[in-house]
């Protein structure tokens, strides 16, 4: 299987060449096409730093930096030390991340990912494979596992 998967990167089947190089004369609907993903990428990264601004405006420990372009989002999740219902204190990134995933279904990455080595609340969060629905939706889920939270 190694081998198989070896030769199945290597390169790409020929009718996709040939399509891809169809596409590429095409630079008008290449154009298009960004310009969609562009404004649409810029919808979601807007949906989710207003979501966590309106949370920090109720009072959560929650904040995030203005998108800045990319399909990620920076936000802090400031929950060490706070305490969830079945008693757990919440001390390390890696404990909120846990939580947030489990409490509301919240996938986030901690920095540490990235190199950070401190514990200090702050996240890497994607735009990249949901809707602004999935977005709108995500937030009373995260509100309330943040009220449940001590």
């Amino acid at each position: 299987m190694s081998n198989v998967l070896g030769h199945v990167g290597a390169w790409a089947p020929r009718p996709e060449q040939v399509a891809t190089a169809k596409l590429l004369d095409r630079m008008d609907v290449i154009r298009e096409y960004h310009q969609k993903e562009r404004a649409g990428m810029q919808e979601r990264l807007e949906l989710l730093h207003g979501g966590l601004t309106a949370l920090k405006r109720e009072g959560f420990a929650v904040d995030s930096l203005q998108p800045m372009g990319a399909i990620y989002l920076t936000a802090r999740f400031a929950l060490a030390g706070k305490r969830t219902k079945n008693g757990t204190v919440l001390r390390t990134n890696e404990e909120i991340r846990r939580y947030l995933l489990n409490a509301a279904g919240c996938a986030i990455v901690p920095f540490q990912a990235f190199g950070a080595q401190d514990d200090s609340g702050w996240f890497r969060m994607s735009i990249g494979a949901v809707s602004p629905d999935e977005i709108q939706a995500m937030f009373p889920r995260v509100r309330a596992a943040l009220a449940a939270l001590s």
